[in-house]
């Protein structure tokens, strides 16, 4: 057995090395404690904090909580990853939106979903950043110069909905069916003040005179004399330029404006042109006709006398008047889904610095009613001194066209800065409803044979053979174009001017279903029975109808 001695001998040697071997690790720890707060030291004095006065309350959390992250990352990582840390939290656009360094990983932007009361039934996403929409129909406060690495729409986490970088806003509150009354969440108003121009009304000649004051009964006023002169008719009327409004509204139907319905109602007239008459005989003035039954020889140029003083056994004094007029409108709605999207650099005309531009194309599928009303009336009032008696003749020649169809186009929209540019093509297809209405009537007065007045059915262009109600249905395309230059005011409100053409196939006009042809046997009171040929007649006559002119006004986005 080992002796007291060696045993004292061999606990103080086992005492000896624990110590030594204790304070080796304490030294080992030490220094590597050193190294770590070494490394945090350089950490912090790299950072550089970024400190915007534009900064959202969003933001500046944001770089704050990233600050957190970075230095007590940098207490259990390497000295490289903790300033990459660092850097990458404090890179912050002064425009309060994230950019992400292409140097560094990349990583998504935190959105806190906003729960909305019970009664509204759905819940979204708002993004966290707080920014604004840079590059899309309807921009904010932020613009997208060329090589701008940010400008997108905000829908999601990268900031996109699907369609590149040029779709409408994507506004926080999207469209949802309504339970009770409630305000649309998103869309669009417009009005705008139209000065257009249409298709004139061709006439046939319903007023004469004579320049010679003695002329012979039988040529005064007639068609074709080198005295007569035409006051009325024998040419276009309603050139003149027409007033009006549009008025359109829209909805976008999801919260990155893909879908959208759209309605419009437009009117212009209602306008008329008049002309008025009265003489006691001198001038002349006549109302022409084509006699289909003379008493002899064949059918000629004729006319009824309104006023007139020269050779011939007929005396009268009288007055006459006619008045066309005429008004379109139209109304419709379609749905609108976007097609492209695309964005880039370019400019426009006289702008010489490239801008960057964001467009959107649209197809559009709705219907289209489109209605045209128009009239002529003529009226005389003249007093017979040869035959004797008080006449009150009236003719009524009044159309309408009503069209129904199927509307298809396309949309596309420009936006550079504050400037905007967009156009619309359309073609309607369906059938105008064709209405023809012809009156006429006769009373007489004063005859010293016949007490009181008497009434007849017949002026003198409208008689028993045409007068009546006509109607049918024909087949007809609508193609219009449209163009308008905006300047927005600010995200909500924009100017603009533009031009507008329609075209509308087939429609009916009173000028044209107005017969000259006439046998006077139907003159009040007519013959009975009818000598000769029941003129005039009726017959459905269609032409091509456009109208177009400028439009100016104001537009509001919410």
């Amino acid at each position: 057995m080992p002796s007291v001695r060696q045993l004292s001998f061999f606990v103080a040697t086992l005492m000896l090395g624990t110590l030594l071997a204790t304070d080796a690790d304490a030294q080992t720890t030490s220094s590597s404690q050193r190294t770590l707060r070494k490394n945090e030291r350089t950490a912090r004095a790299n950072w550089q904090p970024v400190r915007k006065s534009n900064l959202t309350d969003a933001d500046a959390g944001f770089v704050s909580a990233s600050k957190s992250a970075s230095q007590t990352t940098a207490k259990k990582t390497s000295p490289a990853a903790s300033n990459s840390a660092v850097r990458q939290a404090s890179h912050v656009q002064q425009t309060g939106h994230e950019v992400i360094d292409p140097s560094y990983p990349p990583h998504s932007i935190i959105e806190e979903p906003i729960i909305h009361g019970p009664s509204d039934g759905y819940v979204e996403l708002e993004p966290f950043h707080g920014g604004s929409v840079a590059c899309d129909a309807m921009p904010g406060g932020v613009g997208c110069g060329c090589g701008s690495m940010s400008c997108d729409g905000g829908c999601d986490s990268m900031g996109s909905c699907g369609y590149g970088a040029c779709e409408e806003p994507c506004g926080a509150n999207g469209w949802r069916p309504c339970v009770t009354l409630c305000v649309p969440q998103d869309g669009w108003v417009s009005f705008e003040y139209l000065s257009w121009w249409q298709d004139g009304m061709s006439l046939p000649p319903l007023v004469t005179t004579s320049t010679d004051a003695n002329v012979a009964q039988a040529q005064a006023g007639v068609l074709g004399q080198s005295t007569t002169r035409i006051l009325f008719g024998g040419d276009e009327v309603l050139t003149d330029q027409f007033d009006g409004g549009r008025l359109r509204m829209g909805l976008w139907l999801d919260r990155c404006h893909t879908w959208a319905i759209a309605g419009e109602y437009f009117k212009i007239g209602s306008e008329s042109e008049s002309f008025f008459a009265n003489s006691n005989g001198d001038p002349v003035l006549a109302r022409p006709f084509f006699n289909v039954n003379p008493t002899t020889g064949s059918a000629r140029e004729d006319s009824e006398l309104v006023a007139f003083g020269g050779t011939g056994n007929v005396r009268v004094s009288g007055s006459v008047s006619a008045v066309a007029e005429s008004e379109l409108l139209g109304a419709g709605f379609h749905f609108r889904n976007l097609r492209a999207s695309n964005e880039g650099c370019n400019t426009w005309g006289l702008f010489g610095c490239p801008q960057q531009f964001c467009s959107r194309t649209e197809a559009l599928i709705g219907y289209r009613h489109l209605q045209l009303t128009e009239g002529v009336v003529i009226q005389e009032r003249l007093t017979g001194i040869n035959p004797v008696g008080n006449f009150d003749i009236n003719d009524s020649f009044r159309t309408r066209n009503q069209f129904n169809g199927v509307d298809l186009g396309w949309f596309y929209t420009q936006n550079r800065g504050n400037w905007t540019l967009d156009s619309t093509i359309r073609l309607a297809l369906g059938t105008t409803h064709q209405t023809v209405s012809i009156n006429g009537q006769t009373t007489i007065s004063g005859d010293p044979t016949a007490a009181g007045s008497q009434t007849y059915q017949g002026g003198l262009l409208a008689q028993a053979s045409n007068i009546g109600t006509y109607k049918r249905d024909e087949f007809a395309v609508v193609p219009e174009f449209d163009i308008n230059l905006g300047y927005r005011l600010n995200k909500n409100w924009r100017v603009m001017v533009g031009y507008t053409f329609l075209y509308w196939s087939n429609v009916v006009r009173p000028g044209e279903q107005i017969s000259r042809d006439l046998n006077p046997s139907q003159l009040a009171p007519a013959e009975d029975p009818l000598t000769g040929a029941a003129r005039p007649g009726f017959a459905f006559d269609s032409v091509d109808y456009w109208a177009q002119g400028i439009n100016a006004g104001l537009e509001y986005r919410w």
